[in-house]
Protein backbone atom coordinates (compact mmCIF):
# COMPACT_ATOMS: atom_id res chain seq x y z
CA UNK A 1 0.00 0.00 0.00
CA UNK A 2 1.18 3.48 -0.84
CA UNK A 3 2.38 5.57 2.10
CA UNK A 4 0.59 8.62 0.68
CA UNK A 5 -2.70 6.76 0.91
CA UNK A 6 -1.93 6.03 4.56
CA UNK A 7 -1.33 9.77 5.15
CA UNK A 8 -4.67 10.56 3.51
CA UNK A 9 -6.39 7.98 5.69
CA UNK A 10 -4.73 9.33 8.81
CA UNK A 11 -5.83 12.85 7.91
CA UNK A 12 -9.43 11.76 7.43
CA UNK A 13 -9.35 9.95 10.77
CA UNK A 14 -8.03 13.12 12.43
CA UNK A 15 -10.89 15.16 10.96
CA UNK A 16 -13.43 12.58 12.15
CA UNK A 17 -11.89 12.46 15.63
CA UNK A 18 -11.98 16.24 15.88
CA UNK A 19 -15.73 16.23 15.24
CA UNK A 20 -16.28 13.33 17.65
CA UNK A 21 -14.17 14.71 20.51
CA UNK A 22 -15.44 18.32 20.29
CA UNK A 23 -18.71 17.77 22.24
CA UNK A 24 -16.83 15.82 24.90
CA UNK A 25 -14.32 18.63 25.37
CA UNK A 26 -17.14 21.22 25.45
CA UNK A 27 -18.94 19.28 28.22
CA UNK A 28 -15.74 19.04 30.26
CA UNK A 29 -15.03 22.73 29.84
CA UNK A 30 -18.60 23.58 30.83
CA UNK A 31 -18.23 21.51 34.00
CA UNK A 32 -15.05 23.39 34.87
CA UNK A 33 -16.58 26.78 34.10
CA UNK A 34 -19.67 26.17 36.25
CA UNK A 35 -17.63 25.04 39.26
CA UNK A 36 -17.94 27.43 42.18
CA UNK A 37 -14.27 28.16 42.73
CA UNK A 38 -13.24 29.03 39.15
CA UNK A 39 -13.32 32.75 39.90
CA UNK A 40 -10.53 32.27 42.46
CA UNK A 41 -8.00 31.48 39.70
CA UNK A 42 -6.88 34.33 37.49
CA UNK A 43 -7.51 33.68 33.81
CA UNK A 44 -8.81 30.13 34.20
CA UNK A 45 -12.30 30.99 33.04
CA UNK A 46 -11.11 32.60 29.82
CA UNK A 47 -8.64 29.80 29.16
CA UNK A 48 -11.33 27.17 29.65
CA UNK A 49 -13.64 29.14 27.36
CA UNK A 50 -11.25 29.14 24.41
CA UNK A 51 -9.64 25.74 25.05
CA UNK A 52 -12.21 23.53 23.29
CA UNK A 53 -12.12 25.72 20.21
CA UNK A 54 -8.33 25.55 20.10
CA UNK A 55 -8.42 21.75 20.39
CA UNK A 56 -11.03 21.48 17.64
CA UNK A 57 -9.28 23.86 15.25
CA UNK A 58 -5.90 22.24 15.90
CA UNK A 59 -7.11 18.73 15.15
CA UNK A 60 -9.15 19.88 12.16
CA UNK A 61 -6.26 21.86 10.68
CA UNK A 62 -3.84 18.98 11.25
CA UNK A 63 -6.19 16.52 9.58
CA UNK A 64 -6.76 18.75 6.58
CA UNK A 65 -3.05 19.43 6.11
CA UNK A 66 -2.19 15.74 6.46
CA UNK A 67 -4.85 14.76 3.93
CA UNK A 68 -3.70 17.48 1.54
CA UNK A 69 -0.07 16.37 1.59
CA UNK A 70 -1.10 12.73 1.18
CA UNK A 71 -3.22 13.59 -1.84
CA UNK A 72 -0.49 15.79 -3.29
CA UNK A 73 2.05 12.99 -2.95
CA UNK A 74 -0.31 10.53 -4.63
CA UNK A 75 -0.85 12.89 -7.58
CA UNK A 76 2.89 13.48 -7.95
CA UNK A 77 3.56 9.75 -7.89
CA UNK A 78 0.93 9.07 -10.56
CA UNK A 79 2.38 11.80 -12.78
CA UNK A 80 5.86 10.33 -12.34
CA UNK A 81 4.59 6.88 -13.39
CA UNK A 82 2.95 8.33 -16.51
CA UNK A 83 6.17 10.04 -17.52
CA UNK A 84 8.17 6.80 -17.66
Amino acid sequence: MDSNMLWMGLGLVMVAVSFIIFPIVIDGADAIRTAGNVSEYTGLSSLVSIGPTLVFVGLLFGGVVTTFFGARGTVKRRKAKKGR
